[in-house]
């Protein structure tokens, strides 16, 4: 079906322009469900992404804008359905660009140009999603372009035992002439001259790695993969009646990738095969002009400790979501440590849900697998207000934070309702200023000149409170964001309370609701595991996104 869709859309694009219709656009988007809805595809992310690809061609062509809204959507359940799927790097620009210049959502569209950033710093569209995270105007790159096959060499071998599937129609950016290789030294470096390969580098930070496979000219390839023995190989096209160049295994083991294989395969192609560690997942590769090269980024594992890497450069915070700025960003700060508060505990059982279940204890076990994630995926120190059923004062959940010199506190709750239909999940951050002018104000009048050297600690301690609600609303905006993604639920916003647990922080702090135990539906996802570690998944990326948006990086993601 995946092939039908191609060459119906490729038939269609040989039309002139005034003779491609919805319906026609309707009769190929309609091969493609299939693919994802049955479990036993093998070809769901291929299809999902190419049914998005052509609601963009078709919103090109047509001038419908909901057809954006439509690739949106579609892309969205690409990235919770497949989180580490081989498109996430295209999906997460491609949605981020849509949000921004189509759906005018400048402010969903920042997780994504967060992740990608620091996901895949050799991508060449990096400079423009960095433009867009300080809110610099751009023009609308080319972000995703209709179906086209995939770069492929005709007959190229598969494996027999466990054969790659066949090459999705990708749709991939089309680079400038004056695209780089990544910043700056190459952590590993080889000489290979087998082929038209002349070197390999491996580029590894926190966050992902990226192999640089370096060419003599241009080149075709394909893709495979073994999976069950974590291998990916690529097979290049080379010189016409080359000798054969032999082999080279060159060792990485920089937590993600574990070596790397260079050999002729058979005449006319080199084959290059990359080991990933279990954890680790390698994307479907580029190729770039001017050096002439394909570029893998392997994303997951863990950056090995003991490979010395050099430091990674120093680079600024993105501006708040607004377009503004903290005295955090200003002075490069950083997280160190979170402190997750599990709501209430002890005799203090909370919501009560159908059957019984106790929001004690549905919140602490999120609060468990949430911590888990920060330790093993970033390295975040945290602290726990509690980790059994003990009942914990809320003056002294925020009295904690504030002992162990916590960066963040987010307390997780779950809601209730007199209306049994509520539903969906939204988060609180604390502002005491009722009018939110009041610190402009007051800071106007301090430039008058009549206060005095003694008046500093007050002052300094003004600036310090607009600052921690101005954090503690971009922290409550990035968490309910990837909750409700992560979930589907419904998405009731971010909001500000008077709650007591979030009025004694000294740092950023918010309350997640994570779903409404009065209804009965939501009751029933509590009570299975993997809802619960949906949840967490979903708390996770809001917190790894806020960390993103701070300058540098404290702690290395490891997955």
């Amino acid at each position: 079906m995946l092939s039908q869709a191609h060459e119906l859309h490729q038939a269609l694009q040989r039309k002139p322009q005034a003779e491609r219709t919805a319906a026609a656009y309707q009769r190929i988007l309609q091969l493609l469900p299939p693919l994802w809805h049955d479990p036993k595809a093998a070809s769901a992310d291929d299809a999902r992404f190419a049914y998005a690809s052509l609601e963009v061609a078709m919103a090109r062509d047509l001038g419908d804008e909901k057809a954006y809204a439509g690739a949106a959507d579609t892309l969205r359940d690409l990235l919770h359905d497949s989180p580490y799927s081989a498109y996430r790097r295209n999906a997460e620009f491609a949605l981020s660009q849509i949000e921004i210049f189509h759906l005018h959502q400048a402010g969903r569209a920042r997780p994504n140009l967060k992740s990608f950033v620091h996901d895949y710093p050799a991508d060449p569209r990096v400079a423009v999603a960095q433009l867009e995270l300080r809110g610099q105007k751009v023009s609308e790159p080319a972000y995703l372009l209709a179906p086209e096959p995939a770069a492929t060499v005709p007959g190229a071998a598969r494996a027999p035992a466990e054969p790659s599937p066949t090459p999705p129609a990708v749709a991939t950016l089309k680079p400038a002439p004056n695209d780089a290789a990544p910043d700056g030294p190459a952590s590993q470096s080889w000489t290979v001259n087998i082929g038209n390969i002349s070197q390999v580098q491996v580029y590894t930070t926190s966050g992902s790695s990226s192999v640089v496979i370096g060419l003599r000219q241009p080149v075709s390839f394909q893709r495979g993969e073994l999976p069950k023995r974590h291998l990916v190989y690529f097979d290049i096209s080379s010189r016409a009646g080359a000798d054969p160049g032999g082999s080279k295994t060159l060792r990485v083991r920089d937590g993600r990738v574990v070596q790397i294989r260079v050999a002729d395969n058979r005449p006319g192609f080199t084959r290059v095969v990359i080991q990933t560690t279990a954890g680790a997942n390698a994307d479907r590769g580029g190729l770039f002009p001017n050096p002439e090269r394909l570029i893998v980024g392997v994303r997951g594992g863990a950056a090995a400790a003991a490979l010395q890497l050099p430091a990674a450069p120093a680079r600024p915070a993105a501006p708040l979501s607004d377009g503004g700025d903290s005295l955090t960003r200003a002075l490069g700060l950083k997280i160190h440590r979170i402190v997750l508060d599990a709501g209430h505990g002890g005799h203090d059982t909370g919501t009560i849900g159908d059957g019984n279940l106790l929001e004690k204890d549905v919140v602490l076990d999120v609060a468990l697998r949430l911590g888990k994630l920060l330790q093993e995926r970033m390295g975040i120190a945290v602290t726990y207000t509690r980790n059994d059923d003990t009942f914990i004062p809320l003056q002294e959940r925020t009295a904690i934070a504030n002992r162990v010199h916590a960066d963040l506190f987010v307390s997780i709750h779950a809601n209730s309702s007199p209306a049994s239909v509520a539903r969906g999940v939204e988060t609180y951050y604390l502002n005491l200023t009722r009018d939110p002018q009041a610190l402009a104000v007051a800071a106007r009048e301090n430039a008058d000149g009549d206060k005095g050297i003694h008046d500093l600690p007050k002052l300094v301690r003004t600036i310090a409170l607009n600052d921690k609600l101005a954090e503690s609303r971009e922290l409550a905006e990035d968490v309910q964001h990837s909750l409700a993604a992560a979930t589907g639920e419904a998405d009731r916003g971010v909001k500000t309370a008077p709650f007591v647990v979030l009025i004694g922080a000294e740092m950023p702090s918010v309350l997640a609701e994570i779903s409404f135990l009065s209804n009965r539906t939501d009751d029933q996802k509590l009570r299975q595991s993997a809802y619960r570690q949906r949840l967490a998944e979903g708390l996770y990326q809001g917190l790894r996104s806020y960390i993103l948006s701070l300058s540098g990086e404290r702690s290395a993601e490891l997955r």
